[in-house]
């Protein structure tokens, strides 16, 4: 298998780069467009695989048995494999990756290097990228708000709203609502997982609590050649949260230091070692119940 373009980025992570994320990330966003599934509010009937349904109690009391259904197996997998949907499935990280040169555009994020190129060059790119990053992140976020509004109105009527100059105020609204919100992600990024997302936080507490004898799936630190590390920080480099992964406090336990199961730093680790054709120091470490602590009495006074 050829070796991805990116020096820190093993062999492994082309199958997470370069079919999981788009496969998920399409399924959330042109699901509606190509009918696999959405709710047709004009024409009251239901979109499945194609056929339509008519709003009726049979057919209705599959949405919220499905909604809880995939909260519960997105439950399921977060006990098993910790944040693992985050860095793996998650379409807003997927598009936080995506999107990085709109940020880095505006200073909130490194330049990647044909970035720094190109200011090398032309300097007076510095004047025109941040100009550009928000007109390009304006056209991204109203795409993405159609394509949400496809889940509850037919894509055709949005298009003759559009075309006919005069949208109904509704449309508008909610195009409006869901660009704003779509600007604040894209330009949050990563931030919002660490801090504002609702399944991070939730996940964080109750697989991660210094209580609970239950690890899911983490990233482990071989701490005994703690001395082959000497000043490298490719690992903390490439994560996508800026978590130092040598450093296992950060990683299991708190609401704002998730780790998001993605491997980046796996990769990072093995391709600085294979220099010297050495395994990496990191890896992922299997799930299970964590050995109990001896208990300690007090001697007697």
């Amino acid at each position: 298998m050829k070796q991805s373009s990116n020096p820190l980025k093993y062999r492994y992570h082309a199958f997470r780069g370069k079919l999981i994320q788009p496969f998920f990330w399409a399924l959330c966003f042109l699901s509606p467009v190509l009918d696999v599934f959405r709710v047709d509010m004009i024409h009251q009937h239901l979109m499945f695989l194609g056929k339509p349904w008519p709003f009726a109690f049979e057919n209705l009391k599959w949405l919220p048995i499905g909604f809880y259904g995939a909260v519960i197996l997105i439950g399921v997998i977060s006990f098993i494999w910790g944040r693992l949907f985050c860095g793996w499935a998650c379409p807003h990280n997927t598009l936080t990756e995506w999107t990085h040169p709109l940020r880095a555009m505006v200073g909130l994020a490194p330049k990647p290097r044909w970035m720094k190129l190109i200011l090398r060059d032309h300097p007076s790119f510095r004047f025109i990228f941040p100009a550009l990053s928000p007109v390009l992140a304006i056209l991204l976020t109203f795409g993405l708000s159609l394509l949400l509004c496809f889940y509850v109105v037919p894509p055709q009527w949005v298009i003759q709203q559009y075309a006919s100059g005069h949208p109904h105020i509704a449309l508008v609204f909610g195009n409006g609502l869901f660009l704003l919100i779509g600007l604040f992600l894209l330009f949050v990024g990563n931030d919002f997982c660490r801090t504002c997302c609702p399944y991070g936080l939730a996940q964080s507490i109750s697989a991660y609590h210094e209580d609970s004898p239950w690890r899911p799936l983490e990233i482990q630190f071989q701490s005994s050649k703690t001395e082959d590390c000497k000043s490298c920080t490719a690992c903390q480099i490439v994560c996508p949260v800026d978590i130092d992964p040598r450093d296992t406090g950060a990683l299991k336990v708190g609401q704002f230091d998730g780790c998001f199961n993605c491997g980046e730093c796996i990769d990072a680790c093995k391709f600085i070692h294979s220099f010297k054709s050495q395994p990496g120091l990191l890896s992922f470490q299997n799930p299970g119940f964590k050995a109990a602590k001896a208990k300690t009495t007090r001697p007697a006074p």
